[in-house]
């Protein structure tokens, strides 16, 4: 997970519901997360409403550094007006924080990763490993999609060739985006961006070795935990222990404080069983203590 130092960590306030973290691709997994920028870089504008399911309609309001997501007059779960949903904070163009649904099992709060799809202003959340049976009507097809209803004044389009990378890798077309992100480094477009791109796709194409090599690139240009979370696990799939946990580490300096993902991410499984990563979790805890 990429975080950024300037955001309080946030906890995962239940283990009930385990979301499918959102890191790896851009709308699935734990380990990439499109733009994540450094820490003085501007954060993504919402519009003010967003279409919450079919009919329904979330409203984002601005609290200092949190972000909070509350039901409006009509929602898919039938809470109250008001009611905060999305309790989270900026992390590059990801909401890092917590999410409090409806399902079929109860009320449950669990952790809340949206992705922020620059091209429509779509904040997208990956929320599939449910409890067998515990279904929620404030999902689609295992997703928290919140798309605006007005578009936010004052937000800077991306490049062409940004613009047309991102919209590939939201299709898992990783040659195509990859071609795309290779074209916004030759045009002179944001490179932290387009290297972060580049690891996406190698990523979508199995290439760990490429996204390695491009999440290098893209932490000299725009570091910011979320960027060491992803480097973190590139490495870790290529069995590469002591870089992995090096950037694992940068990335608990940065912010990261989710100690349910480091247990349950499978692309940190190679790590679980060096002593160093017990006292990488003990700090990560240690961080959501002293933010409570």
């Amino acid at each position: 997970m990429h975080w950024l130092a300037s955001a309080a960590p946030l906890v995962p306030a239940s283990l009930e519901i385990q979301p499918r973290p959102v890191l790896r691709l851009p709308l699935a997994t734990l380990c990439a997360v499109i733009g994540a920028g450094p820490a003085h870089a501007a954060v993504p504008l919402l519009a003010s409403r967003a279409r919450w399911g079919s009919k329904g309609v979330m409203t984002w309001q601005v609290e200092n550094d949190r972000v909070l997501g509350r039901a409006g007059e009509s929602n898919p779960c039938g809470f109250e007006i008001g009611r905060a949903v999305v309790d989270a904070a900026w992390e590059g163009d990801v909401l890092v924080g917590r999410l409090t649904l409806c399902t079929s099992c109860g009320e449950r709060t669990v952790p809340y990763l949206g992705v922020h799809v620059s091209a429509n202003g779509t904040v997208v959340a990956d929320i599939s490993s449910l409890v067998p049976g515990c279904d929620s009507a404030g999902l689609e097809r295992g997703r928290l999609v919140l798309a605006p209803l007005a578009e936010p004044t004052g937000r800077p389009p991306l490049s062409h060739h940004l613009e047309a990378g991102e919209k590939l890798l939201q299709l898992r077309r990783g040659k195509g985006a990859q071609l795309e992100f290779q074209k916004a480094l030759a045009a002179k477009e944001d490179p932290g961006k387009a290297w972060q791109g580049i690891g996406l796709a190698s990523v979508l194409l199995g290439d760990d070795k490429g996204a390695v090599t491009a999440y290098e690139k893209a932490r000299s240009f725009a570091p910011s935990g979320l960027l060491s979370y992803n480097l973190a696990c590139a490495h870790a799939r290529l069995g590469h222990v002591d870089e992995a946990l090096a950037s694992l580490s940068d990335a608990i300096d940065r912010g990261f404080a989710a100690p349910g993902g480091l247990l349950s991410d499978p692309d940190l499984a190679p790590l679980r069983s060096d002593p160093r990563f017990s006292t990488l979790l003990a700090r990560t805890r240690n961080s959501v203590e002293r933010h409570r």
